[in-house]
Protein backbone atom coordinates (compact mmCIF):
# COMPACT_ATOMS: atom_id res chain seq x y z
CA UNK A 1 0.00 0.00 0.00
CA UNK A 2 1.61 3.17 -1.17
CA UNK A 3 2.15 5.89 1.24
CA UNK A 4 -0.77 8.03 0.50
CA UNK A 5 -3.30 5.39 0.50
CA UNK A 6 -1.94 4.33 3.94
CA UNK A 7 -2.81 7.81 5.00
CA UNK A 8 -6.15 8.04 4.12
CA UNK A 9 -6.61 5.02 5.60
CA UNK A 10 -5.08 5.94 9.11
CA UNK A 11 -7.36 9.12 8.65
CA UNK A 12 -10.37 6.72 8.08
CA UNK A 13 -9.64 4.98 11.33
CA UNK A 14 -9.00 7.91 13.40
CA UNK A 15 -11.81 9.43 12.50
CA UNK A 16 -14.09 6.49 13.55
CA UNK A 17 -12.29 6.78 16.80
CA UNK A 18 -13.21 10.21 17.24
CA UNK A 19 -16.58 9.87 16.33
CA UNK A 20 -17.12 6.13 18.60
CA UNK A 21 -15.72 8.33 21.56
CA UNK A 22 -18.04 11.73 21.11
CA UNK A 23 -20.74 8.91 20.56
CA UNK A 24 -20.01 8.01 24.29
CA UNK A 25 -18.03 4.51 23.38
CA UNK A 26 -14.63 3.85 23.58
CA UNK A 27 -12.28 6.21 21.06
CA UNK A 28 -11.25 3.67 19.14
CA UNK A 29 -11.29 2.60 15.36
CA UNK A 30 -10.13 0.11 12.82
CA UNK A 31 -10.19 -0.60 9.16
CA UNK A 32 -9.41 -3.92 7.22
CA UNK A 33 -7.85 -3.04 3.88
CA UNK A 34 -7.23 -5.52 0.62
CA UNK A 35 -5.71 -4.51 -2.51
CA UNK A 36 -5.23 -1.17 -1.02
CA UNK A 37 -9.02 -0.60 -0.53
CA UNK A 38 -11.26 -0.80 2.55
CA UNK A 39 -13.21 -4.43 3.12
CA UNK A 40 -14.46 -3.54 6.69
CA UNK A 41 -14.68 -0.78 9.20
CA UNK A 42 -14.58 -1.22 13.54
CA UNK A 43 -15.48 0.59 16.61
CA UNK A 44 -15.05 -0.70 19.95
CA UNK A 45 -18.38 -1.25 21.72
CA UNK A 46 -17.52 -2.48 24.70
CA UNK A 47 -19.46 0.00 26.67
CA UNK A 48 -23.03 -0.51 24.88
CA UNK A 49 -22.23 -4.29 24.56
CA UNK A 50 -20.59 -5.11 28.28
CA UNK A 51 -17.99 -6.89 25.97
CA UNK A 52 -14.66 -6.66 27.27
CA UNK A 53 -13.11 -8.17 23.91
CA UNK A 54 -15.28 -5.96 21.57
CA UNK A 55 -12.28 -3.88 20.23
CA UNK A 56 -12.16 -2.46 16.84
CA UNK A 57 -9.67 -4.28 15.60
CA UNK A 58 -11.43 -7.94 16.49
CA UNK A 59 -14.40 -6.23 15.11
CA UNK A 60 -13.41 -4.81 11.68
CA UNK A 61 -11.83 -8.62 11.77
CA UNK A 62 -14.47 -10.12 12.10
CA UNK A 63 -16.92 -8.23 9.98
CA UNK A 64 -13.70 -9.11 6.70
CA UNK A 65 -13.89 -12.76 7.65
CA UNK A 66 -17.64 -13.10 7.52
CA UNK A 67 -18.07 -10.69 4.21
CA UNK A 68 -14.88 -11.97 2.17
CA UNK A 69 -16.31 -15.53 3.36
CA UNK A 70 -12.90 -16.99 4.96
CA UNK A 71 -10.90 -17.11 8.29
CA UNK A 72 -7.97 -16.48 6.33
CA UNK A 73 -6.92 -12.14 5.39
CA UNK A 74 -3.34 -13.04 4.44
CA UNK A 75 -3.48 -10.55 2.15
CA UNK A 76 -4.85 -7.66 4.29
CA UNK A 77 -3.45 -5.37 6.25
CA UNK A 78 -5.47 -4.05 9.84
CA UNK A 79 -5.40 0.22 10.14
CA UNK A 80 -5.98 1.19 13.67
CA UNK A 81 -6.71 3.83 15.12
CA UNK A 82 -4.14 3.00 18.21
CA UNK A 83 -1.24 0.41 19.14
CA UNK A 84 -2.67 -2.74 18.92
CA UNK A 85 -3.65 -4.06 22.17
CA UNK A 86 -2.17 -7.83 22.40
CA UNK A 87 -5.71 -9.25 22.20
CA UNK A 88 -6.44 -7.66 18.97
CA UNK A 89 -2.80 -8.50 17.79
CA UNK A 90 -3.61 -12.18 18.37
CA UNK A 91 -6.33 -12.41 16.58
CA UNK A 92 -4.51 -10.67 13.58
CA UNK A 93 -2.23 -13.53 13.75
CA UNK A 94 -4.88 -15.90 13.90
CA UNK A 95 -6.72 -14.50 10.95
CA UNK A 96 -3.49 -14.65 9.07
CA UNK A 97 -2.75 -10.50 8.78
CA UNK A 98 1.01 -9.77 8.18
CA UNK A 99 0.58 -6.18 8.81
CA UNK A 100 -0.66 -3.96 11.48
CA UNK A 101 -0.65 -0.41 10.99
CA UNK A 102 -1.84 2.34 13.88
CA UNK A 103 -2.11 5.77 14.11
CA UNK A 104 -1.39 6.33 18.08
CA UNK A 105 0.85 4.40 20.30
CA UNK A 106 -0.06 2.94 23.51
CA UNK A 107 1.92 5.76 25.67
CA UNK A 108 -0.12 8.67 23.85
CA UNK A 109 -3.56 6.42 24.83
CA UNK A 110 -1.73 6.06 28.75
CA UNK A 111 -1.67 9.91 28.43
CA UNK A 112 -4.57 10.20 28.08
CA UNK A 113 -5.83 7.39 30.67
CA UNK A 114 -5.89 4.30 28.52
CA UNK A 115 -3.65 2.32 30.36
CA UNK A 116 -3.12 -1.74 29.76
CA UNK A 117 -2.75 -3.88 32.70
CA UNK A 118 0.56 -4.53 33.35
CA UNK A 119 0.07 -8.31 32.21
CA UNK A 120 -1.29 -6.92 29.10
CA UNK A 121 1.90 -4.89 28.39
CA UNK A 122 3.88 -8.25 29.45
CA UNK A 123 1.92 -10.29 26.85
CA UNK A 124 2.32 -7.24 24.28
CA UNK A 125 6.35 -7.49 24.43
CA UNK A 126 6.29 -11.18 24.41
CA UNK A 127 4.03 -10.33 21.51
CA UNK A 128 7.17 -8.32 19.87
CA UNK A 129 8.51 -11.77 19.08
CA UNK A 130 6.25 -13.20 16.64
CA UNK A 131 7.53 -12.75 13.56
CA UNK A 132 3.53 -12.88 12.34
CA UNK A 133 1.33 -9.54 11.86
CA UNK A 134 4.00 -7.38 12.31
CA UNK A 135 3.25 -3.95 14.17
CA UNK A 136 3.92 -0.47 12.43
CA UNK A 137 3.63 3.19 13.91
CA UNK A 138 2.82 5.69 11.63
CA UNK A 139 2.75 9.29 13.46
CA UNK A 140 -0.62 10.52 11.85
CA UNK A 141 -1.82 14.19 12.17
CA UNK A 142 -4.96 14.41 14.87
CA UNK A 143 -4.57 10.87 16.50
CA UNK A 144 -5.15 11.63 19.81
CA UNK A 145 -8.17 13.90 19.08
CA UNK A 146 -10.03 10.64 19.57
CA UNK A 147 -8.53 10.46 23.12
CA UNK A 148 -10.24 14.14 24.00
CA UNK A 149 -13.57 13.49 22.05
CA UNK A 150 -14.14 10.43 24.78
CA UNK A 151 -16.21 11.96 28.18
CA UNK A 152 -14.68 8.99 30.33
CA UNK A 153 -16.39 6.17 32.45
CA UNK A 154 -18.24 6.71 35.40
CA UNK A 155 -18.09 4.40 38.37
CA UNK A 156 -20.66 1.94 37.43
CA UNK A 157 -19.06 1.20 34.19
CA UNK A 158 -20.88 3.83 31.72
CA UNK A 159 -19.82 5.88 29.44
CA UNK A 160 -19.22 10.04 30.76
CA UNK A 161 -20.61 12.61 28.03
Amino acid sequence: MDAATEARHLELAVRLAAENGQSGQLPFGAVVVRGGEVVTTGVNTTLRDHDPTAHAEVAAIRAACRQIGTTRLTDAVVVSSCEPCPMCHVAAVVAGVTEMVYAATSVQAAEHGFVSLPELVRIRDRLADVRRAHLRHVPTPGNVVPFRSFGGIDGTGSARP
